[in-house]
């Protein structure tokens, strides 16, 4: 994805990875968040949020006054991701491919 998405969702796929320990195919099934809007007439501040994040995380992020607009479990709208990552160790590669769209990672 491009636009203002594209660099909240590398981060969010990079923090999984490197402070969570998630493999890039469980960094990329993440619930995601996006920050501001999609359409004309839409808050520059919007929080847009899937589903799948905790009850108790929406409540606080409601509560410390962001405006949320909660998505379903799984929307396109928070972007595709795909990606490959290699181990500095052994050279091993793994691929991730996004629920949220069509692709599949192939390895040879």
């Amino acid at each position: 994805m491009g636009a203002d998405g594209q660099p909240q969702i590398q981060l969010q796929a990079y923090v999984a990875m490197i402070d969570f320990g998630l493999n890039v195919q469980q960094a990329i099934e993440s619930p995601r968040w996006l920050s501001g809007r999609f359409a004309l007439g839409e808050s520059r501040d919007l929080l847009n949020i899937e589903g799948r994040y905790p009850e108790g995380t929406l409540k606080e992020l409601d509560r410390r006054g962001h405006m949320l607009n909660r998505w379903g479990a799984w929307n396109e709208l928070a972007g595709h991701a795909h990606g490959i990552s290699i181990d500095p160790v052994t050279g091993a590669r793994s691929g991730g491919s996004d629920p949220r769209s069509d692709g599949a990672a192939i390895g040879y």
